[in-house]
């Protein structure tokens, strides 16, 4: 039987489901285990900046690939990396995160290492991983090849983060290969096909059904098998702000994106008169219902998804989002109902143009819509970004990425270089506000090092301009220091031939910019849209303003 290290091991499995690049730092206790991932011919090793870069930008890649992974060393590392783990679990994003830990005899003996907190105890980074990853596999010499077999297969079926430990010794054991691929198949079950023929004989007496479609679909790989069921069965559909993109928006049966008392009115009046409202791979959270100002009720809602089901409030264990797909297509349920009256309820572009002398960003959020492009990947910054692009409607193919649920800011713009790297020809944008920036823009070095070439629009409006709104307009922690954004790539060692860098101060310098550089695939793009503190779109004032004033002591009433 061959034998093989259990890195090695670890790293076959890690291609077999897709993985062909590792995020990470280096650290004393994953360094040895590091050569291999240098010599292997599967995987590529991509150092980050810190942990918590590479496990955004190891989500970002997942989110793209299907699967991410990152190495960290020890406590030190894998806790700074946690932050991005804890936002991968909460949005069903299966990141791999492998630390390398002190030998089996050390963490026995209890010695008192660095890298600890000299108590003995080997097991806090374990018990805080528990909290935020689906499940943990500490290897030892007997286990180490079954727990990385049930510690990535449960990351794929699951769709979350999933935490491994493995001591330097252990790394560097001998085991045997894998002996057979591994078996990914979600087996459905009689839950599901219940869920599936209840779903159906609810729909059956719907005079007027709507669908909420959330992020699950997007995050278990479902789109096309999503969209295939609306075509057939002719639902209008809608998505959440945690679900945008999870459907081709330019399908007959779109009517918008739904962010209750905010949005669209014609969408919401949609919404709100439909006697049957099936919540789809999603949960009514915050982000999803406008700060819980849906105007339908319990009685008139169904919501699915991989933690739970409820029909009408009644509550069961959840389902697996492509069998449900699957057992409801198989039912061949048609509504009689014509999209053209669709087509009167979808909106456009929610910005309009405006002719101010000083650029805004209403000028910037009207040029982003006709600056997108068939097939693009776009990211957007939690913040006015996110809340000011999300209920614009996407072209065909466009990934729209962002992170409403945890919504850690700076997350993107590590995220969107790891959705490139995963997608080296694809056209990725991201749309991101100068606070956020600030968190994480030292990964831009990733942009040199890799061949990378994304368009980043920075704005630059000295703030929190989203916090700002929400409380405190002109209060002093809402405010940044003042950087010269156009001296960070050089200093970061980006050169004039792998990134373009431009500024806008007016809507026609924008405008210029942005023809310019639209079909410019040679390089990357950075472009740095500069308006005034407080400019924000109404609509994001307003959003803001419901954050700030909301009585949250309804939060959890039911109907």
């Amino acid at each position: 039987m061959k034998k093989v290290t259990v890195i090695d091991y670890l790293i076959q499995r890690l291609h077999e489901v897709g993985i062909d690049d590792i995020f990470g730092v280096p650290g004393d206790y994953n360094l040895s285990f590091l050569d291999d991932v240098e010599k292997s011919d599967v995987v590529n090793w991509v150092g980050d900046c810190n942990e918590l870069n590479a496990a955004y930008a190891a989500d970002g890649y997942a989110r793209k690939k299907g699967a991410g992974a990152l190495i960290t060393t020890f406590d030190v590392g894998e806790l700074s990396a946690l932050n991005g783990i804890a936002g991968s679990f909460a949005e069903h994003v299966p990141v791999i995160a492998i630390t390398g830990a002190p030998t089996t005899k050390v963490q026995e003996n209890k010695m008192l290492m660095h890298h600890t907190d000299a108590t003995g105890n080997f097991k806090r980074s374990y018990r805080a991983y528990k909290q935020f990853t689906e499940t943990q596999a500490l290897l030892g010499f007997e286990n180490a090849g079954v727990e990385i077999d049930r510690a990535i297969t449960t990351a794929i079926i699951k769709r979350r983060p999933v935490y491994i430990s493995l001591p330097l010794d252990v790394a560097h054991s001998m085991i045997a290969a894998p002996s057979a691929p591994l078996n990914l198949t979600v087996q459905n079950t009689d839950h599901t096909k219940r869920v599936a023929k209840r779903l159906i004989d609810e729909l059956k007496q719907a005079k007027r059904p709507v669908i909420l479609a959330g992020n699950e679909i997007m995050t278990f790989r479902a789109k096309e098998a999503f969209e295939k069921l609306i075509n057939k069965t002719h639902i209008p559909v809608a998505t959440l702000l945690l679900g945008k993109s999870s459907i081709n928006e330019e399908n007959p049966y779109f009517i918008g994106t739904y962010y209750p008392n905010y949005g669209d009115k014609r969408v919401l009046n949609y919404v709100d008169q439909s006697d049957l409202v099936i919540v789809f791979g999603s949960k009514l959270i915050d982000v999803n219902t406008g700060s819980f100002t849906q105007c339908f009720t319990q009685k008139d809602t169904v919501i699915l998804n991989g933690d739970n089901t409820d029909f009408f409030g009644v509550k069961s264990r959840g389902v697996n989002i492509n069998n449900l797909i699957k057992d409801v297509y198989a039912k061949n349920f048609v509504f009689d109902f014509d999209s053209t009256g669709l087509q009167n309820v979808r909106p456009d572009v929610k910005y309009e143009d405006n002719d101010a002398k000083e650029l805004n960003l209403e000028q910037y959020m009207y040029a982003f819509k006709n600056f997108m492009q068939d097939n693009d990947t776009i990211y957007t910054e939690t913040g006015t970004s996110q809340y000011g692009l999300s209920f614009m409607n996407l072209k065909k193919g466009v990934d729209f990425e962002a992170q409403p649920l945890w919504g850690s800011i700076g997350y993107t713009l590590p995220a969107v270089l790891g959705s490139q790297i995963a997608d080296p020809e694809g056209r990725h944008i991201l749309s991101i506000g100068d606070g956020s920036a600030q968190m994480t823009i030292q990964e831009l070095s990733l942009i040199q090092r890799h061949h990378l070439k994304p368009i980043i629009f920075l704005v630059d409006n000295s703030g929190y301009t989203i916090e700002r709104v929400i409380h405190g307009p002109h209060a002093q922690y809402n405010n940044i220091a003042s950087w010269d954004y156009t001296k960070i790539p050089a200093a970061l060692g980006i050169t004039k031939e792998t990134m373009d860098i431009n500024v806008a101060t007016t809507k026609k310098e924008m405008l210029e910019i942005m023809k310019k550089i639209a079909d410019d695939h040679s390089k990357a793009h950075f472009v740095i849209i500069k308006t005034k503190p407080l400019d924000a779109p109404e609509l994001v004032k307003k959003i803001g303003k419901s954050m700030s004033l909301i009585d949250k002591s309804h939060f959890y009433e039911e109907d």
